[in-house]
């Protein structure tokens, strides 16, 4: 069987204690983990390091039981491709601790990244 790759947004959700989305992601690594088994990749380490000053401190918060996978560059590759396509169909591009509530609800319409 495979683990189960926990994303950002889900990691976020609980670290973050959104107050609509964090019960249901609490739950989900921990469904995995008790299947299979959860990991993270090093994007979604560096996508959630941002909140952090010292990586000890996010390795603290991080749950011990997900484990850490390496990423193929193929899949580096076909990840950038997948947020390209998400992006240019309207995705939202939000930084919940940046940026204002009106801010965070508006559709992404530039060119970076």
């Amino acid at each position: 069987m495979s683990k189960t790759l926990v994303d950002t947004s889900v990691l976020l959700d609980v670290l973050q204690q959104d107050p609509v989305w964090e019960p249901w992601s609490a739950a989900r690594p921990q469904e995995a983990v008790d299947g299979d088994g959860a990991a993270i990749n090093p994007l979604v380490y560096a996508e959630v390091s941002i909140r952090y000053a010292r990586f000890e401190d996010l390795d603290a918060v991080l749950q011990n039981d997900l484990d850490r996978e390496p990423l193929p560059w193929s899949a580096a590759f076909l990840a950038g491709k997948a947020f390209v396509r998400y992006r240019q169909s309207g995705g939202v591009k939000t930084a919940p601790s940046l940026l204002s509530t009106s801010e965070r609800t508006q559709p992404y319409r530039g060119t970076d990244s």
